[in-house]
């Protein structure tokens, strides 16, 4: 364990940040996979290529893996429910959203898993600030779905899938801190993706997602960082930040992630959001942000992995 001195250094910060610009980018780099492959070949690629790698990082650092029946079943449902699912429908949303759009309503998902645990579990209450923050991010997304800005195709469905899949990943956060909070984070996450990239094996291949034509270099290169640095080194940094700053502190990263998404699709894949998106973006960020802050003084709650 560090000492107090030690919690942050420079070398912490650039790590801090350079998970934040994984993550941040995971839509930019879905954007550019989407353009040559089909969303669930895409989904089990990137799973598939993680599972590998925290495979072999569980053996060769000794992690032990649970015993209990009971253990492996709740690992089989949160293969389903909090990869190959969620993942898949908002990877299919992404056809059809903007990344830019896309990244900021999937920030949503701490609201979500804080509604949870407020209104059905009731181990959280609820605090003004936070309120507001909620207020003010769900304004936000009723102008962009309400309006059809948040999707190329115009309408509200595309978008509202992406904020369905991030209370569905809410309900998989809620899960995983019940059932199997007691596992090492590593172990936790492989075995999620493991059977994540299961679920998804047979669905790939009756919808024939598995046949592309053509993928340019720039999918392939796309595809690799998904799967190696978006959902592989990115957990790894994530869990490392958990065990040397808590859960707290390291959750923060979740409100800093659109800004990089947002930059990436303004900037380089030329994404122009109408003054009325605009303004619902800046909604759901100062609300998410104004709820994160808020979390902060509150007791500090069990590891949560961006999604």
């Amino acid at each position: 364990m560090s000492r107090p001195g030690e919690l942050v250094t420079p070398g912490r910060l650039v790590l801090y940040a350079l998970m934040i610009l994984i993550w941040g980018s995971s839509f930019f780099f879905t954007a550019l996979a989407l353009r040559s492959f089909p969303p669930l070949l895409i989904v089990q690629l990137r799973m598939t290529m993680a599972t590998v790698v925290l495979g072999l990082l569980v053996a060769l650092t000794g992690r032990r893996m649970p015993k209990s029946r009971a253990l492996w079943g709740h690992f089989v449902v949160l293969g389903l429910l909090s990869i190959a699912f969620p993942y898949a429908v908002l990877t299919w949303a992404q056809v059809w959203v903007p990344s830019s759009t896309a990244i900021v309503l999937s920030s949503t998902t701490p609201i979500f898993v804080f509604l949870i645990a407020t209104v059905v579990l009731r181990s959280e209450r609820f605090r003004l600030t936070r309120l507001v923050g909620i207020g003010v991010a769900f304004a936000g997304v009723v102008v962009l779905t309400g309006g059809g800005e948040g999707s190329r195709v115009g309408g509200w469905f595309w978008p509202a899938v992406i904020v369905f899949s991030s209370a569905v990943f809410a309900v998989a956060n809620i899960y995983t801190r019940t059932f199997v909070s007691a596992i090492d984070p590593m172990v936790t996450a492989f075995l999620q993706l493991g059977f994540g990239a299961l679920w998804l094996a047979p669905v790939t291949t009756l919808s024939g997602s598995w046949r592309f034509e053509d993928a340019s270099a720039l999918s392939w290169i796309a595809v690799l960082e998904l799967g190696l640095l978006g959902s592989a080194l990115a957990y790894v940094l994530f869990f490392f930040f958990i065990r040397v700053w808590g859960s707290t502190a390291t959750s923060m990263n979740t409100y800093l992630q659109p800004a990089v998404g947002v930059l990436l699709g303004v900037l380089v894949l030329h994404e122009r959001p109408t003054a009325a998106g605009w303004l619902a973006l800046a909604l759901i960020a100062v609300g998410t942000v104004v709820f994160g802050a808020a979390g902060l003084r509150g007791p500090e709650s069990g590891p949560r992995a961006p999604s």
